[in-house]
């Protein structure tokens, strides 16, 4: 038996579950990054002991340095955000925050996790934020504060060059996130490329020229399963002829010419393909 890994704060069950966790998680097929994400999070938030988790997608902006050269987030902004419990008021508080983005308000939180880009990374709010600075803050008072949100841990995936994959966990105003916590999540991060890489792949945010609409995701998710396009058209109730104008975007979108050129970016198994549903 080895000895703990070096630097980190875990147990050897700490360890144990994270190492489950991943495989687990590949018994998902690449058709269904959605549900390995629920169950991740879902695992995650038990093990860290966090009220609610949160994956946002990132990707950094061409020519950031010559468009906005001050930049604070880098180029970097989230495009894609999805909670494991999304509540009325976390959808709100979610709109609000990607809003506050887009319209250049930069929380110190953000900024920091954007100024560490480029390696995996995970930390304490406390280590990156004062909590003077904390309680100051916009995003904190108008987004968090209302949810009972009083701690927060970020762990982000470095995927690619141009697009990143981070993990959020909240708890309230009681007892914060320590060195466990956030050792655990970074010790997962190590062994979680693939989750990261084929959310990413499904939203269109890496190895793709444009981001995916919710239509484009589901035509996707079916490919991945080697349906035909007349099983598309069924299982998403659409005329043959709108069916392959959809195909003929994805497979474009993601440089493909063929679907068997789409599916080795997967390099995953395949599921069975669905069965078209059935008037009752």
């Amino acid at each position: 038996m080895n000895a703990p890994e070096a630097g980190l704060h875990l147990s050897w069950r700490d360890q144990d579950a994270v190492i489950a966790l991943w495989h687990e998680l590949t018994e998902f097929p690449a058709s269904d990054p959605q549900n390995a994400l629920d169950h991740c999070l879902r695992a995650l938030a038990r093990q860290i002991g966090a009220v609610n988790a949160t994956w946002v997608g990132a990707i950094r902006e061409k020519n950031w340095e010559r468009k906005n050269p001050h930049d604070p987030l880098l180029g970097w902004r989230p495009n894609v955000c999805l909670t494991l419990n999304p509540t009325d008021e976390w959808q709100r508080a979610h709109e609000v925050a990607m809003d506050a983005v887009r319209n250049n308000y930069m929380d110190p939180q953000t900024v920091a996790l954007a100024s560490r880009s480029g390696q995996n990374r995970c930390f304490l709010r406390d280590e990156v934020v004062s909590d003077r600075d904390w309680k100051r803050d916009r995003i904190n008072r108008e987004v968090l504060a209302p949810l009972g949100i009083g701690h927060r841990l970020i762990g982000a995936s470095a995927t690619a060059p141009g697009a990143e994959s981070y993990l959020i966990f909240d708890r309230g105003d009681g007892r914060g996130f320590g060195a466990r916590e956030r050792d655990l999540l970074a010790f997962f991060l190590r062994g979680s490329t693939l989750l990261h890489r084929e959310m990413l792949q499904m939203h269109g945010l890496l190895n793709a020229f444009r981001p995916l609409s919710p239509r484009e995701r589901d035509v996707l998710r079916l490919l991945l399963t080697g349906a035909s396009e007349k099983e598309l058209a069924c299982a998403l109730k659409l005329t043959p002829a709108t069916t392959h104008q959809y195909v003929v975007a994805v497979l474009h979108n993601f440089g493909a010419h063929s679907r068997a050129e789409l599916m080795a970016q997967w390099l995953r198994r395949l599921t069975p393909a669905p069965i078209a549903p059935t008037d009752q």
